[in-house]
Protein backbone atom coordinates (compact mmCIF):
# COMPACT_ATOMS: atom_id res chain seq x y z
CA UNK A 1 0.00 0.00 0.00
CA UNK A 2 2.47 2.12 0.98
CA UNK A 3 4.15 1.33 -2.53
CA UNK A 4 1.86 2.30 -4.10
CA UNK A 5 0.87 5.96 -2.76
CA UNK A 6 4.80 6.49 -3.54
CA UNK A 7 4.08 5.50 -6.67
CA UNK A 8 3.97 7.86 -9.79
CA UNK A 9 0.70 6.55 -10.92
CA UNK A 10 -0.82 7.79 -7.29
CA UNK A 11 0.69 11.43 -7.65
CA UNK A 12 -0.72 11.36 -11.12
CA UNK A 13 -4.29 10.46 -10.08
CA UNK A 14 -4.03 13.08 -6.89
CA UNK A 15 -2.96 15.45 -9.00
CA UNK A 16 -5.99 15.11 -11.50
CA UNK A 17 -8.23 14.67 -8.47
CA UNK A 18 -6.95 18.24 -7.34
CA UNK A 19 -7.34 19.75 -11.12
CA UNK A 20 -10.46 18.66 -11.28
CA UNK A 21 -11.45 19.78 -8.25
CA UNK A 22 -10.19 23.55 -9.16
CA UNK A 23 -11.13 23.62 -12.30
CA UNK A 24 -15.37 23.13 -11.07
CA UNK A 25 -14.40 25.38 -7.75
CA UNK A 26 -13.47 28.27 -10.76
CA UNK A 27 -16.19 27.55 -12.53
CA UNK A 28 -18.62 27.76 -10.45
CA UNK A 29 -17.67 30.92 -8.98
CA UNK A 30 -17.71 32.96 -12.72
CA UNK A 31 -20.97 31.10 -13.15
CA UNK A 32 -22.28 31.91 -9.80
CA UNK A 33 -21.09 36.12 -10.77
CA UNK A 34 -23.17 37.00 -13.46
CA UNK A 35 -26.02 35.66 -11.75
CA UNK A 36 -25.55 37.97 -8.83
CA UNK A 37 -25.32 40.80 -10.83
CA UNK A 38 -28.26 40.01 -12.89
CA UNK A 39 -30.30 39.33 -9.82
CA UNK A 40 -29.13 42.89 -8.59
CA UNK A 41 -29.87 45.00 -11.60
CA UNK A 42 -33.78 43.24 -11.71
CA UNK A 43 -33.92 44.27 -8.05
CA UNK A 44 -32.86 47.75 -8.89
CA UNK A 45 -35.01 48.16 -12.26
CA UNK A 46 -38.40 46.86 -10.24
CA UNK A 47 -37.54 48.80 -7.10
CA UNK A 48 -39.49 51.88 -6.39
CA UNK A 49 -38.05 54.85 -7.32
CA UNK A 50 -38.84 58.55 -7.34
CA UNK A 51 -38.36 61.62 -10.10
CA UNK A 52 -39.58 65.25 -10.91
CA UNK A 53 -40.42 66.69 -14.27
CA UNK A 54 -41.36 69.34 -15.80
CA UNK A 55 -44.10 68.88 -18.46
CA UNK A 56 -46.33 71.30 -20.35
CA UNK A 57 -49.87 72.39 -19.47
CA UNK A 58 -52.92 71.94 -21.65
CA UNK A 59 -56.16 73.20 -21.75
CA UNK A 60 -59.33 72.15 -22.39
CA UNK A 61 -61.32 74.64 -23.69
CA UNK A 62 -63.77 76.53 -26.83
CA UNK A 63 -60.46 78.93 -28.21
CA UNK A 64 -63.05 80.29 -30.53
CA UNK A 65 -65.16 81.73 -28.05
CA UNK A 66 -62.74 81.97 -25.01
CA UNK A 67 -59.69 83.19 -24.56
CA UNK A 68 -57.37 81.88 -20.78
CA UNK A 69 -55.11 84.04 -19.06
CA UNK A 70 -53.31 83.80 -15.66
CA UNK A 71 -52.21 80.05 -15.67
CA UNK A 72 -48.65 78.67 -16.38
CA UNK A 73 -47.15 77.08 -19.22
CA UNK A 74 -45.37 74.21 -17.55
CA UNK A 75 -46.09 72.22 -14.19
CA UNK A 76 -43.85 70.11 -11.74
CA UNK A 77 -45.13 66.60 -11.95
CA UNK A 78 -43.39 63.63 -9.13
CA UNK A 79 -43.34 60.04 -10.19
CA UNK A 80 -42.97 57.25 -8.57
CA UNK A 81 -42.98 53.57 -8.99
CA UNK A 82 -40.67 50.99 -10.80
CA UNK A 83 -37.03 52.39 -11.42
CA UNK A 84 -37.50 51.33 -15.02
CA UNK A 85 -40.54 52.74 -15.90
CA UNK A 86 -40.15 56.02 -14.04
CA UNK A 87 -36.76 56.48 -16.04
CA UNK A 88 -38.81 55.52 -19.45
CA UNK A 89 -41.36 57.72 -18.80
CA UNK A 90 -39.06 60.71 -17.41
CA UNK A 91 -37.02 60.74 -20.91
CA UNK A 92 -40.57 60.19 -23.20
CA UNK A 93 -43.02 62.21 -21.66
CA UNK A 94 -45.91 60.29 -22.76
CA UNK A 95 -48.73 61.41 -20.84
CA UNK A 96 -50.58 64.63 -20.57
CA UNK A 97 -51.48 67.30 -17.61
CA UNK A 98 -54.64 68.74 -18.05
CA UNK A 99 -56.70 71.93 -16.95
CA UNK A 100 -60.37 70.87 -17.99
CA UNK A 101 -62.16 73.92 -18.69
CA UNK A 102 -65.14 73.37 -20.80
CA UNK A 103 -67.61 73.70 -18.80
CA UNK A 104 -66.73 77.09 -17.32
CA UNK A 105 -67.90 80.21 -18.56
CA UNK A 106 -65.99 84.02 -18.20
CA UNK A 107 -64.72 85.05 -15.29
CA UNK A 108 -61.48 83.34 -12.38
CA UNK A 109 -61.64 79.80 -11.94
CA UNK A 110 -60.01 77.48 -9.54
CA UNK A 111 -59.53 73.70 -11.57
CA UNK A 112 -57.80 70.82 -10.24
CA UNK A 113 -54.93 69.74 -12.65
CA UNK A 114 -55.55 66.08 -14.21
CA UNK A 115 -53.21 63.67 -16.16
CA UNK A 116 -54.21 61.40 -18.61
CA UNK A 117 -51.90 58.54 -20.38
CA UNK A 118 -49.66 57.61 -17.36
CA UNK A 119 -48.95 54.32 -17.03
CA UNK A 120 -51.19 52.16 -14.31
CA UNK A 121 -48.19 51.20 -12.23
CA UNK A 122 -47.36 55.25 -11.75
CA UNK A 123 -48.17 57.92 -9.39
CA UNK A 124 -48.04 61.35 -10.14
CA UNK A 125 -47.95 64.03 -7.87
CA UNK A 126 -48.76 67.55 -9.75
CA UNK A 127 -47.51 70.79 -8.24
CA UNK A 128 -49.45 73.02 -8.04
CA UNK A 129 -52.46 70.74 -8.13
CA UNK A 130 -54.93 73.54 -8.74
CA UNK A 131 -54.59 77.08 -10.50
CA UNK A 132 -57.00 79.62 -10.51
CA UNK A 133 -57.70 80.93 -14.99
CA UNK A 134 -59.22 84.10 -15.95
CA UNK A 135 -61.61 83.47 -18.56
CA UNK A 136 -62.74 86.01 -20.99
CA UNK A 137 -64.59 86.40 -24.11
CA UNK A 138 -62.29 86.31 -27.08
CA UNK A 139 -62.31 89.57 -29.49
CA UNK A 140 -60.85 90.02 -32.37
CA UNK A 141 -60.28 93.74 -34.10
CA UNK A 142 -58.36 95.44 -37.03
CA UNK A 143 -55.88 97.90 -35.89
CA UNK A 144 -53.91 100.92 -38.08
CA UNK A 145 -49.89 100.58 -38.05
CA UNK A 146 -47.70 103.34 -37.14
CA UNK A 147 -43.92 103.13 -38.40
CA UNK A 148 -42.20 104.26 -35.01
CA UNK A 149 -38.06 104.78 -35.83
CA UNK A 150 -35.33 106.79 -33.39
CA UNK A 151 -34.76 110.43 -35.54
CA UNK A 152 -31.62 110.12 -33.82
CA UNK A 153 -30.11 107.48 -35.67
CA UNK A 154 -30.32 109.22 -39.01
CA UNK A 155 -26.78 111.56 -39.32
CA UNK A 156 -26.88 114.86 -39.05
CA UNK A 157 -27.57 116.62 -42.34
CA UNK A 158 -29.66 114.01 -43.66
CA UNK A 159 -33.55 113.13 -43.11
CA UNK A 160 -35.74 110.53 -43.32
CA UNK A 161 -38.45 111.73 -46.83
CA UNK A 162 -40.80 108.50 -46.91
CA UNK A 163 -42.07 105.94 -45.20
CA UNK A 164 -43.01 103.08 -46.93
CA UNK A 165 -44.79 100.17 -45.56
CA UNK A 166 -46.17 96.30 -46.65
CA UNK A 167 -49.24 95.96 -44.24
CA UNK A 168 -51.11 99.07 -43.38
CA UNK A 169 -53.43 97.37 -40.75
CA UNK A 170 -53.13 94.39 -39.00
CA UNK A 171 -55.75 92.06 -37.03
CA UNK A 172 -55.45 91.34 -33.17
CA UNK A 173 -57.05 88.73 -31.44
CA UNK A 174 -56.67 89.17 -27.03
CA UNK A 175 -59.18 88.63 -23.62
CA UNK A 176 -61.57 91.74 -23.73
CA UNK A 177 -59.95 93.23 -20.92
CA UNK A 178 -56.53 93.47 -22.92
CA UNK A 179 -58.10 94.73 -26.30
CA UNK A 180 -59.38 97.76 -24.10
CA UNK A 181 -55.99 98.71 -22.98
CA UNK A 182 -54.64 99.15 -26.71
CA UNK A 183 -53.62 102.53 -27.36
CA UNK A 184 -52.29 102.24 -30.78
CA UNK A 185 -50.12 99.67 -32.88
CA UNK A 186 -46.83 100.29 -33.89
CA UNK A 187 -44.16 99.01 -35.76
CA UNK A 188 -40.70 99.79 -34.50
CA UNK A 189 -37.80 99.70 -36.83
CA UNK A 190 -34.06 99.00 -35.08
CA UNK A 191 -31.68 101.39 -37.27
CA UNK A 192 -27.68 101.37 -36.99
CA UNK A 193 -25.73 104.56 -35.95
CA UNK A 194 -25.45 107.25 -38.70
CA UNK A 195 -28.12 105.90 -41.30
CA UNK A 196 -27.07 108.06 -44.41
CA UNK A 197 -29.32 106.36 -47.02
CA UNK A 198 -32.50 104.66 -48.02
CA UNK A 199 -32.85 101.29 -45.95
CA UNK A 200 -35.05 98.22 -45.94
CA UNK A 201 -35.72 96.62 -42.25
CA UNK A 202 -38.37 94.26 -41.24
CA UNK A 203 -39.68 95.56 -37.79
CA UNK A 204 -42.23 93.91 -35.56
CA UNK A 205 -45.19 94.67 -34.62
CA UNK A 206 -46.06 95.60 -31.56
CA UNK A 207 -49.31 96.64 -29.29
CA UNK A 208 -48.79 98.81 -26.46
CA UNK A 209 -51.51 101.34 -23.88
CA UNK A 210 -50.76 104.33 -23.36
CA UNK A 211 -48.08 104.40 -21.14
CA UNK A 212 -45.70 102.53 -24.15
CA UNK A 213 -46.03 99.00 -22.26
CA UNK A 214 -46.89 95.78 -24.66
CA UNK A 215 -50.49 94.22 -24.17
CA UNK A 216 -50.94 90.63 -24.25
CA UNK A 217 -52.23 89.96 -27.34
CA UNK A 218 -52.03 87.50 -30.53
CA UNK A 219 -50.59 89.97 -33.73
CA UNK A 220 -51.12 88.31 -36.89
CA UNK A 221 -48.89 88.79 -39.13
CA UNK A 222 -46.37 89.97 -36.53
CA UNK A 223 -44.04 91.83 -38.59
CA UNK A 224 -44.16 94.36 -41.40
CA UNK A 225 -41.25 95.34 -44.09
CA UNK A 226 -40.70 98.88 -44.18
CA UNK A 227 -38.56 101.12 -46.18
CA UNK A 228 -37.04 104.20 -45.24
CA UNK A 229 -36.27 107.01 -47.83
CA UNK A 230 -32.72 108.56 -46.41
CA UNK A 231 -31.77 111.56 -48.42
CA UNK A 232 -29.08 115.23 -47.36
CA UNK A 233 -31.18 117.60 -45.47
CA UNK A 234 -30.55 120.31 -48.37
CA UNK A 235 -33.49 123.10 -46.30
CA UNK A 236 -31.18 122.46 -43.54
CA UNK A 237 -27.23 122.69 -44.72
CA UNK A 238 -28.32 125.96 -46.78
CA UNK A 239 -29.85 127.68 -43.36
CA UNK A 240 -26.71 126.58 -42.13
CA UNK A 241 -24.31 127.95 -44.64
CA UNK A 242 -26.08 131.19 -44.44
Amino acid sequence: MHRFMDSKVFALLFSFVIAVGLFFIVNQAKLGTPNARNNQANQQLTSDTRKQIEVPLQLNVNSEKYFVVGYPNQVQVQLKGPAALVTTTANTRNFKVIADLNDLGPGKHTVRLQQTGLNSELQATIKPAKITVNIQPRETETFPITVEYDKNQIMAGYKVTRVEQDLKKVSITGPENEMQRIDKVVAKVNLPNDVRKSTNKAAVIDAVDVKGKTVNVVISPSTTDVKLDVQKDNQKNNEENK
